[in-house]
């Protein structure tokens, strides 16, 4: 089958018309990429759907169940734990406040980032086009229903690798993996059962509870004047929010900034440096999450995120003390 052809049946899928599946290992071109991604990503936000899904984190599984109901351009979605300690998050279709239930306690909590399998893809998830390659993989069948295997591989070193699996006839995410460099799996999603279309049923499954619900007491607010400036981020990469907040063992507020491309965010917490530190770098067991640590000015300066080091060394090596920050501690000194 040759470019031209193949081109054809992935723009025909991509019209959301069922096809034949084009041959695999052939990377989109022009626009057919952007239109597969924007579509996923669309799906996942406006296609009413319930089902049940497992999440692999190592070792780690969980089984949860999902409803998610389309409300104009935005959603709600609920997402249950079915195994473990019970838990369960409601995503108000403002996409930042979340109901979480915990064994009967009702909260009210603020959230910076409500998506969740299979609303994995941003709602402008054509740009991330720019920064991957998206190819189409093998055709599939996840949930028993058919899907086309989608991958994305990044352009440079900072991003991980990604492969969805969209249902062939709405686009909707029926499974998904992150991988490392070395193509070793990270995270992985898939749906064990997925009814699509209709009105969700499980809203009315809602945890009884007969405890009102209590607002959280993380109190996020504008930093207002800013002590550090961050040069030079990644490419794609954007400051999407800088807040100032409160958080568990620590004794003030803390400066709360998140960086990110769409799919990888990277949190940066600032707070006062109570002595000098040592600049120091830090990876979990899985090799998920990186993490580094260094003085800026006054303050001390702690990047994390489920990125690859590259993307976390570079926020860390672009910040910067603003002057009146550098001149105001070297006067207390």
């Amino acid at each position: 089958m040759n470019g031209r052809v193949t081109r054809l049946l992935a723009a025909g899928w991509l019209a959301a018309q069922p096809m034949c599946f084009a041959q695999a290992g052939e990377i989109l071109v022009g626009n057919d990429a952007a239109i597969l991604l924007q579509r996923m990503s669309d799906a996942a936000r406006r296609v009413p759907y319930e089902g049940v899904f497992v999440v692999q984190n190592g070792s780690a599984m969980q089984t949860l169940s999902i409803f998610n109901r389309p409300t104009g351009m935005a959603k709600e979605s609920r997402l249950a734990a079915m195994d473990g300690i019970q838990r369960e998050i409601r995503c108000s279709k403002n996409g930042s406040i979340s109901l979480v239930t915990k064994g009967g306690h009702v909260s009210l909590e603020k959230r910076l980032n409500s998506r969740h399998f299979p609303d994995l893809l941003p709602p402008n998830a054509a740009q991330l086009a720019t920064f991957y390659d998206v190819r189409l993989g093998e055709p599939a069948r996840v949930a028993g229903l058919e899907c086309q295997q989608v991958e994305l591989t990044p352009k440079d070193a900072f991003r991980w690798g990604y492969m969805l699996c969209a249902e062939k006839n709405s686009g909707l995410p029926l499974k998904a993996a992150m991988f490392n460099a070395s193509n070793q799996p990270l995270m992985q999603y898939a749906f064990a059962e997925v009814r699509i279309g209709g009105s969700p049923k499980r809203e009315a499954e809602a945890t009884p509870t007969n405890r009102p619900a209590q607002a959280a007491s993380d109190s996020a607010r504008p930093i207002g004047a800013e002590s550090v400036s961050v040069k030079n981020l990644p490419p794609g990469f954007t400051r999407i929010t800088a807040v100032k907040r409160t958080l568990p063992n620590k004794p003030g507020e803390v400066e709360h900034w998140v960086f990110s491309d769409g799919l990888t965010h990277i949190s940066l917490f600032l707070e006062p440096a109570a002595q000098p530190i040592e600049s120091m770098r830090g990876q979990s067991k899985l090799g998920m999450i990186n993490m580094a640590k260094r003085q800026v000015g006054s303050m001390q300066a702690t990047i994390l995120g489920d990125a690859p080091w590259a993307a976390i060394e570079a926020i860390a090596m672009g910040l910067e003390a603003r002057p009146e920050t550098v001149a105001a501690h070297g006067a207390a000194r």
